[in-house]
């Protein structure tokens, strides 16, 4: 799947950033998606945090989908 990536996936890469296992399974809970037992997270999402990419930040702060909260 060439948009999504497995926790574990993400979790190698992310830990060259700092972001532990549990907070990569916190942000695929939040922002993933679950296929069966498994949970994905966006390709797009964990390249961004890798980049420093302040909207991919933003988006994990902020918890938001990139549009407007329906609040």
């Amino acid at each position: 799947m060439a948009g999504l990536m497995t926790v574990r996936e993400a979790a190698r890469v992310l830990k060259r950033v700092g972001i532990g296992v549990e907070a990569t399974y916190a942000l695929a809970r939040r922002h993933g998606v679950r296929i069966g037992r498994r949970f994905y997270l966006p390709r797009a999402l964990v390249e961004g945090l890798m980049a420093g990419d302040l909207e991919a930040v933003r988006l994990v702060r902020e918890g938001g989908e990139g549009g407007a909260r329906g609040d």
